[in-house]
């Protein structure tokens, strides 16, 4: 399996920066952060919808990292 998280466009669904388009990447140590422009924005998966996503490779991804 290809898909990773990481890259893949998103935006954040309620909050300040609803609806910006913006690139998920990897918080250290954990968590993840979506890059909105220069702007680093900490979120949870949960608050995220990710764009042009197969359901069935997220599905996947989400069992394969326990999710």
């Amino acid at each position: 399996m290809d898909f990773d998280i990481i890259g893949q466009k998103a935006y954040i669904n309620h909050g300040p920066y609803r609806n910006q388009l913006g690139i998920v990447d990897k918080k250290k140590p954990s968590g993840y952060v979506l890059k909105v422009g220069y702007t680093y924005l900490d979120v949870e998966l949960k608050d995220l919808v990710l764009v042009d996503v197969d359901v069935a490779q997220f599905h996947d991804w989400c069992e394969k990292n326990g999710i």
